[in-house]
């Protein structure tokens, strides 16, 4: 039996939704590692963010042992970027840095905060997005061996009909 275009471009193209499925998962999964390695390099150890969160202003009652967690996950670093806004927001009676008067000696504090709170929000949505590229690989690659393990069958099926 004689292959076809149809039946090599369906392979082509199999292989290729299979390969780059897989590369992206492992191009995920690297940067994933990495940008979680850089959070555990910072070894940012806090009061949990997502036990502070629950609390007014962020801030557990007196009395209330909070447990301390080092920040290496997305959500860990999206609510630690928020216990810190509230915090800040709390010491500028609420003012952000364009409110703030060129002499107000918490416009430095705020810019130190806002450095902080952005990259911890970076590293969320970096981890996030790590999330997104290794799922859209699956997709990808499981499109791929759809292809060449139903596809093919058919293209060849449809190849015999045709020609």
């Amino acid at each position: 039996m004689r292959r076809g275009i149809l039946f090599w471009g369906a392979t082509l193209m199999g292989l290729a939704f299979l390969i780059g499925g897989v590369v992206m998962v492992g191009m995920g999964y690297h940067t994933q590692g990495e940008l979680v390695q850089d959070l555990r390099n910072e070894n940012l150890e806090v009061a949990d963010p997502a036990i502070l969160l629950t609390y007014e202003g962020a801030l557990a009652p007196e009395g209330v042992e909070v447990p301390m967690v080092v920040i290496d996950t997305a959500m860990e670093a999206h609510n630690q970027a928020l216990v810190i806004r509230t915090h800040t927001l709390s010491s500028t009676e609420g003012k952000t840095y364009s409110q703030m008067g060129r002499e107000d000696p918490n416009r430095d504090f705020y810019l130190k905060s806002l450095t902080l709170q952005t990259s911890l929000h970076l590293a969320h949505t970096g981890l996030e997005l790590t999330l997104f590229v290794m799922g859209t690989g699956v997709a990808f690659a499981g499109l791929g061996a759809g292809i060449l393990l139903i596809g093919l069958p058919i293209v060849s099926k449809v190849e015999e009909h045709l020609f």
